[in-house]
């Protein structure tokens, strides 16, 4: 399967990367690379994630990337089986609301053609 990261994801890495820059450059770069590594894993075991509780959908799934007990990252993505691929939506901090995220944009439209 191929991984498409798409902006939010991007956006979502980047926002991770920016506050933990702010403790530590080596943390916020072994951060990003565990984060973006863990991803790769999706290539050979798309359903490993479990269904996103906040979506109606199987094919939207999520994994955890735990950095520490106190600091977990959800990598959701899309598995869109006919195309092959594996659409990364969102990386966010495991403390924020998913549910304000989705009343607030429509990011999700694209993923709902099956």
């Amino acid at each position: 399967m191929k991984i498409i990261i798409e902006n939010l994801a991007k956006k979502g890495l980047d926002d991770i990367f920016c506050y933990n820059i702010q403790y530590s450059i080596e943390n916020a770069i072994n951060t990003d690379y565990a984060i973006t590594e863990y991803i790769k894993t999706l290539i050979t075991s798309p359903y490993i994630g479990r269904c996103i509780p906040e979506m109606k959908n199987n094919h939207f799934r999520e994994i955890i990337y735990q950095k520490n007990p106190k600091s977990s990252y959800r990598i959701m993505y899309y598995i869109h089986d006919s195309k092959n691929s594996i659409h990364i939506f969102n990386i966010m901090n495991s403390k924020q609301d998913f549910n304000h995220i989705l009343t607030m944009h429509n990011y999700f439209q694209n993923y709902f053609e099956i």
